[in-house]
């Protein structure tokens, strides 16, 4: 089925220095944001760059609003892809890498519309500097406002918010929110993050060896199925396959997942566990680290030959290394997993 608006990929399939990627099938509807998970070697790249144009199909084909488009030479797909170096002039200012598309292409009015997209993006004070002069959030929304002043049909992207402070990753984040919806772009995002996954994504597309492993929206995962490898790849911390289940030790919470596991093991939502101070709960465990994230402070705790990474705290934690907290598990949001299937070379 063509897609009214969008890009469709029906079994493709490409080559990069021996890699082979596909055949790999899916869809990115205008107005939302899809985004590519996985271990370095997958193929998101490889994905992204035959999606482009830089590399020759081989096999499948590619499509955007209803024409085949996989035969076409980049320019003419009118698709923006961003490398994860950004590809800046270095030898431009802002402005002028702002506006390099549009001078390429001879638009008249270049200026005026480089103008707006910087207003945009809130360059316009920066226009005159030159790339290395910019922090990296500051390079990220130059590299935004270039591929947006182009008038993609398609923005691909590579790693957008990699090495990025937290406040600038969450304002991209916004700001890309916000275009993807007023200017309803598909967006085909590559990230190893999976909170800006979460952050983003309407669809979850996980590759390895060149293959989909998983290809659903977020709320899928409430209701699974999962194997290890996706469940990693989509950040679930509490992952424990069945021998490490038999080997826990006989502590309140390991009968519990026991049966509760499925083939491949099981997953604990971070969430689904909540703890306090105090040995007076039904499951009491050992405090074994904490740490501190962007969200919070998480405790690690240990019970038995098991240890469970808690839902972030927003307050410092009123406990220390060694002492006993006591824990409320909720049974219904485990996640049994699924056997993974044997991985295909790669």
């Amino acid at each position: 089925m063509v897609l009214v608006s969008g890009l469709e990929l029906r079994e493709l399939a490409a080559e990069r220095g021996g890699f082979r990627l596909g055949p790999v099938t899916l869809e990115v509807a205008a107005g939302t944001a899809t985004v590519l998970l996985g271990p370095s070697g997958a193929g998101k790249t490889t994905l992204l760059r035959a999606v482009a144009g830089f590399l020759p199909l081989a096999g499948g084909t590619v499509w955007f609003d209803g024409e085949e488009v996989g035969s076409q030479a980049p320019e003419r797909r009118r698709f923006g892809f961003v490398p994860p170096n950004l590809g800046l002039l270095p030898h431009r200012r802002v402005e002028q890498n702002v506006r390099y598309p549009l001078d390429l292409r001879g638009d008249p009015e270049a200026s005026q519309k480089a103008r707006g997209w910087m207003e945009r993006f809130e360059l316009v004070e920066l226009g005159r500097r030159f790339p290395f002069e910019l922090s990296s959030g500051q390079r990220q929304r130059v590299a935004m406002a270039r591929a947006l002043a182009a008038e993609p049909r398609l923005l691909l992207w590579d790693e957008p918010l990699a090495a990025l402070d937290v406040e600038s990753r969450d304002g991209l984040i916004r700001l890309l929110r916000g275009l993807i919806e007023s200017e309803q772009l598909p967006l085909l995002l590559v990230t190893h993050d999976p909170s800006t996954a979460g952050a983003l994504a309407s669809r979850w597309v996980v590759l390895e060896h060149g293959r989909v492993r998983f290809d659903a929206p977020p709320e899928a995962l409430s209701r699974g199925p999962l194997d290890r490898f996706t469940a990693r790849f989509l950040g679930y911390e509490n992952l424990y396959s069945p021998t490490e289940l038999a080997h826990a030790g006989n502590g309140s919470l390991a009968p519990l997942l026991r049966a509760a596991a499925g083939p491949g093991g099981i997953v604990v939502p971070s969430n689904s566990l909540r703890w306090r101070a105090g040995a007076g709960g039904p499951h009491a465990a050992r405090v074994e680290a904490t740490r501190r994230i962007s969200s919070g402070w998480v405790l690690a705790l240990r019970q038995g030959g098991l240890t469970f990474h808690a839902a972030p705290y927003r307050v410092v934690p009123s406990v220390r290394v060694g002492d006993t907290v006591s824990i409320d598990l909720d049974l219904d949001a485990l996640k049994p997993l699924e056997a993974s299937p044997v991985s295909e070379a790669g």
